[in-house]
C-alpha cells in the first residue's frame, strides 16, 4: 500500500472505530451503502460485471473518484450461480432490472417434524436432511451427489476468493475501507429466512413455541461459534453485519418472548469478545426501541430503515451508534438543494456528542436508486459541514 494512501486509509478506520465506540471523531464518517449502483453508474452491464469481478472494481474506482466517502458497508452480492447450477437448485440468483436477487419457490423447506433432529444436531441435520431435501441431486447419495457437492464448494470457495480480492484492492489502492467484514444471523431469522418461511414461523410461534425456542437457541449458538471461527479476529473499524427480519413483525409480547433474548445473547457474545455488530433494522422497529435498554455495553451500531433517525438517537444513542437518515427517494428525485438542506439538518440533529455515521436509509441498489449529481453534492457537503 502507497505511503500516502495507507495514511488516508488509517484517517478513515480511526474515524469509524471512534463513532463506534460513541464518541465524537474529526467529522462525521460518511458510509455509502450500495450494491449495483457505481455498476450502473458507470455504464457498465450488471451481467459482465458479475461474471467478471474486476469489473466490479474499475466501477469502485471511477465512482469513488467522484463521490467522497469514509468506506463502504460491504460489496453486496457478487455472483454466486455457480453455486446453485452445481446444485440444481430451485432457488437461485437471479438478475431482474439490474439488481441481484434470490428467488426461492420453495421458501419452507424444512418440515415441523424436522425440528428435533435440528435441535439434537444443528449441523448434522443441515448436512444429512435439510440439504438433500433442498437440493434434489444429492438426495441419491451417490457419485452424481459427490460431484455435485464438489462443484458448489470450488465455486462457493472461488467466490469467496473474488470477494477477499475485491475487498484488498479497494482498501490497498483505493484506501477505502470495506468495513463490514462478514454477516451474521439471529436464530429466529434463520428460522424464518431458510427453514420455515414467515408462514412457518408465525404458526410455530403460536402452536408449538417451545420447539421454535430451543431450535432458535440451537441455531444461535451454531451460527455464532461457525462465525468466530471464521473470521476469528476482531478488527477496529468494522464490524460483523446483522440483518434483523422477524423481529419487527411481532407484537411486543411475542417480540420479547420469541426474538429478544436471541438478539442479546448473540450481543453479548460477540461484544465480549471484542467484536463489533452492526444492526440493519430492516423494516419499521420503532415500537422495540424501548428494549434496547437490555443490550450489553460494547461496539454496537444500528442501521434504520424507517423513523425519525433524531429521535432515535435521542432515545437510543446511549446504546448503540446510529447510522443512515438520508431518504434514497430525495437523493432520487429531490433537487440538489433540497437533498443538501435535509443533509444539514441530519447533521445538525444526529452528530452533537458523537456516535453517528452519515448514510443512506436504504441500500442503494437499481439506477434510479439515487441521483449521481445529489448523491455527489450531499457527500462534499457532509464531508466538509460534518467537521467537529
Amino acid at each position: 500500500m502507497d505511503s500516502s494512501i495507507q495514511e488516508l486509509y488509517k484517517v478513515r478506520i480511526q474515524r469509524f472505530n471512534t463513532a463506534f465506540k460513541r464518541e465524537t471523531p474529526d467529522r462525521v464518517p460518511i458510509m455509502f451503502m450500495s450494491e449495483m449502483w457505481p455498476v450502473h453508474h458507470c455504464g457498465l452491464s450488471p451481467e459482465d460485471v458479475l461474471k467478471n469481478p474486476h469489473l466490479f472494481y474499475e466501477a469502485f474506482e471511477k465512482t469513488f473518484s467522484e463521490i467522497y466517502l469514509d468506506g463502504l458497508y460491504g460489496l453486496g452480492n457478487l455472483w454466486i450461480e455457480p453455486v446453485f447450477e452445481a446444485l440444481h437448485n430451485s432457488g437461485t440468483y437471479k438478475l431482474m432490472d439490474g439488481v441481484v436477487n434470490y428467488e426461492d419457490k420453495i421458501s419452507c423447506t424444512m418440515d415441523v417434524n424436522d425440528y428435533a433432529a435440528l435441535i439434537e444436531n444443528p449441523y448434522r441435520y443441515i448436512l444429512n436432511q435439510f440439504f438433500p431435501k433442498k437440493f434434489k441431486i444429492l438426495e441419491q447419495g451417490d457419485q452424481s451427489s459427490a460431484q455435485a457437492l464438489d462443484q458448489a464448494f470450488t465455486a462457493f470457495r472461488n467466490y469467496r476468493q473474488e470477494n477477499l480480492n475485491l475487498i484488498e484492492k479497494t482498501e490497498n489502492v483505493l484506501g477505502i475501507p470495506v468495513v463490514g467484514r462478514t454477516i451474521s444471523f439471529c436464530g429466529p431469522d434463520i428460522l424464518l429466512d431458510y427453514f420455515r418461511g414467515f408462514e412457518g414461523v408465525i404458526k410455530d410461534i403460536n402452536r408449538v413455541p417451545e420447539l421454535f425456542l430451543e431450535a432458535a437457541s440451537a441455531l444461535n449458538l451454531f451460527i455464532t461459534r461457525l462465525k468466530m471461527r471464521i473470521y476469528n479476529t476482531p478488527e477496529d473499524g468494522h464490524f460483523i453485519l446483522m440483518p434483523l427480519h422477524l423481529g419487527s413483525y411481532l407484537k411486543p409480547k411475542d417480540f420479547e418472548k420469541f426474538y429478544l433474548p436471541f438478539l442479546n445473547q448473540l450481543l453479548e457474545i460477540y461484544t465480549k469478545a471484542n467484536y463489533t455488530i452492526c444492526l440493519f433494522f430492516e423494516n419499521d422497529w420503532t415500537p422495540h426501541l424501548e428494549t434496547f435498554g437490555s443490550f450489553p455495553d460494547g461496539k454496537i451500531l444500528g442501521i434504520f430503515e424507517y423513523g425519525d433517525l433524531a429521535k432515535i438517537k435521542r432515545k437510543v444513542g446511549h446504546k448503540i451508534c446510529v447510522i443512515g437518515g438520508m431518504p434514497i427517494s430525495q437523493l432520487s428525485y429531490g433537487s440538489i438543494n433540497e437533498c443538501i438542506d435535509t443533509a444539514k439538518r441530519i447533521i445538525d440533529e444526529c452528530a452533537p456528542g458523537g456516535g453517528y455515521i452519515f448514510g443512506t436509509d436504504k441500500i442503494l441498489l437499481s439506477p434510479n436508486d439515487g441521483c449521481y449529481e445529489n448523491i455527489r453534492a450531499v457527500h462534499e457537503f457532509v464531508h466538509d459541514y460534518g467537521k467537529y
